[in-house]
């Protein structure tokens, strides 16, 4: 029993220590009516009055407005952050568009001068072509072809010359209605007829099946050094002359002791390809123009017959239009 009224008191101070703010105004308010009741003296008495209500409320006053104003700063900071997060959200998606906005732009620009390349050279060689697009790229362990946006619709041709400014890619195997797939130099069935820029030997240009080409049947004693060029020879009729190959990269002697082993760097990344040029009057049709010329044209002495030089044929890959 002793111990519940020890209790109860500890509860009653503690009770009373922490409302004794409260308490002590509520007081304070009761002394100042009493006073106001009791007391007769009029307009004196009730500024009086006046002046003990105010100190006594003063208190509760101060916590009331301390409460609302941080009430009304909680408030106000959360408005102020959902407004921060609606412009940052804002922000970022102006910030996403932009970035959307500015990759477009990039690709228009890069496009733009890669045609712009593309049409200056067009115009600065002495036979017409036809632009094209790569649209697909087949590299597998030997074949390397690529699939582009022309086909026979548009004047394509079996064995049309393919070409960029920066020289010949490779040649077209097989024509679709609206798309073809282009043979590049790459490729181990691959052979373009070529001579060295510097010293005019003669060869044949293969593909390695890599990203590499060999320029085959150069004899031993035939003047090669390494950077020299080599250039597309025109004897075969598909290829216009003096277009780019390459750039020979080694020069070593054969195993057999009579042709040399000759590595040739295409001046060409087929790996970033996109725009290509087809050559008009080269590919089978051509070839089929020239076999009918009548025997007393003249035939110019400085071309050899290349009978002793092996022609691979082509496996073509069938195109899906």
């Amino acid at each position: 029993m002793l111990n519940n009224n020890l209790i109860d008191k500890n509860r009653t101070r503690t009770y009373l220590r922490r409302h004794k703010i409260v308490i002590a105004s509520a007081l304070l308010l009761l002394f100042s009516l009493h006073l106001a009741l009791t007391d007769n003296r009029g307009a004196e008495r009730g500024i009086v009055v006046k002046e003990v209500i105010s100190i006594a409320i003063s208190p509760i006053q101060n916590a009331i407005l301390g409460t609302y104003g941080a009430i009304t700063d909680v408030l106000g900071n959360y408005i102020l952050l959902v407004n921060l997060k609606s412009n940052n959200d804002s922000l970022n998606e102006t910030v996403t568009q932009l970035k959307a906005e500015n990759n477009t732009l990039k690709e228009e620009i890069g496009l733009n001068s890669r045609l712009k390349e593309v049409l200056e050279y067009k115009e600065s060689v002495p036979f017409e072509t036809i632009a094209a697009t790569i649209l697909g790229f087949n590299m597998d362990r030997w074949t390397r072809t690529v699939t582009i946006d022309k086909g026979k619709s548009d004047g394509i041709v079996k064995d049309m010359a393919v070409i960029t400014p920066l020289g010949v890619i490779g040649r077209v195997i097989e024509a679709g209605p609206h798309s073809s797939m282009v043979l590049l130099n790459t490729d181990l069935r691959s052979n373009i007829e070529a001579i060295v820029q510097r010293t005019r030997v003669k060869g044949v240009i293969e593909g390695n099946g890599k990203d590499r080409l060999r320029l085959k049947y150069v004899l031993q004693l035939d003047d090669v050094l390494l950077g020299d060029h080599i250039v597309t020879s025109g004897f075969s009729g598909l290829f216009p002359k003096g277009l780019v190959l390459g750039e020979v990269v080694k020069v070593e002697k054969g195993k057999d002791n009579f042709f040399k082993e000759i590595e040739v760097l295409p001046k060409v990344d087929y790996s970033r390809l996109e725009e290509v040029l087809l050559v008009k009057g080269t590919g089978i049709k051509a070839a089929a123009d020239e076999t009918a010329t009548p025997a007393s044209a003249p035939t110019p002495a400085s071309v050899p017959a290349q009978a002793s030089v092996p022609a691979l044929s082509p496996t073509p890959t069938p195109i899906i239009d």
